[in-house]
């Protein structure tokens, strides 16, 4: 199944009934695999990261790792379910053939596949997003500096057919808008785009300084330069009369 949303529940829950052997790839600070270990009480659910997960308590059934996973795999037990979410960027076309290929091979038959990835473009359907804006433009200028460095960031519209490239069969999608802000009216919504808006201003620098200082057009731009461009991407977001959203 590929899943274009972005939640905090456990979306395959219902579906998929008793599971045994769940994998979690890119678990980050591991609160997906944490939680999912806490729902199937019963399986043993791994998160595995190139770096320590920082956490310091866990559920007995969830076992948190360091490894690379392109490099070869040594878990002996095949896996039901194999997740991972906001992993655009983390690998080149074709490192994510690999992965697709070993995540094939590692699950049970019958079992599934979950990808959740982000669109960075950033929308406006009514017109309150100017054209030319800083906001409008930043997707377009990162998808850019991904593609020189290698990485596109466009793993969100490439997934599927990567996925089935790998011999998986019965692919499902699910596209939603993710607001940024809380401008909705639905109590839902808004609570999704403050979150999305926090998710903005706590991230930004992150996202930005690496990819623009070392893949940035016409020329790498300095620190002073990103620095000042987020100072305008924050601005505007600050705007509550925009009314952006994002692809999920």
């Amino acid at each position: 199944m590929v899943e274009r949303t972005l939640s905090t529940t456990l979306p395959l829950a219902a579906l998929l009934g008793n599971l045994q052997h769940i994998l979690d790839i890119g678990t980050g600070k591991g609160t997906w695999a944490i939680d999912m270990a806490d729902f199937y009480s019963s399986a043993t659910v791994r998160g595995v990261d190139i770096f320590p997960p920082p956490v310091s308590w866990m559920p007995p059934n969830c076992i948190l790792e360091v490894d690379d996973v392109l490099r070869e795999w040594t878990w002996s037990e095949p896996f039901d379910l194999i997740h991972m979410r906001l992993m655009l960027g983390a690998f080149t076309p074709e490192g994510w053939d690999q992965l697709y290929k070993k995540c094939y091979d590692a699950l049970e038959p019958g079992g599934w596949i979950e990808q959740i990835e982000l669109d960075v473009r950033v929308y406006s359907d009514d017109g309150s997003m100017k054209e030319d804006s800083t906001l409008a433009k930043w997707g377009d200028n990162f998808i850019g500096c991904s593609e020189r460095a290698g990485r596109s960031l466009l793993t969100q519209e490439t997934m599927r057919g990567s996925i089935e490239k790998a011999g998986f069969v019965d692919v499902q999608e699910k596209l939603y808008k993710i607001p940024l802000g809380p401008w909705p009216k639905d109590n839902l919504l808004k609570e999704a785009g403050t979150l999305q808006y926090t998710h903005w201003t706590v991230a930004l620098e992150g996202w930005a300084m690496w990819l623009l200082t070392k893949f940035g057009a016409p020329s790498p731009w300095t620190k002073e330069e990103v620095e000042i461009y987020l100072l305008k991407v924050r601005a505007e977001l600050r705007n509550p009369q925009t009314h952006a959203y994002e692809y999920a």
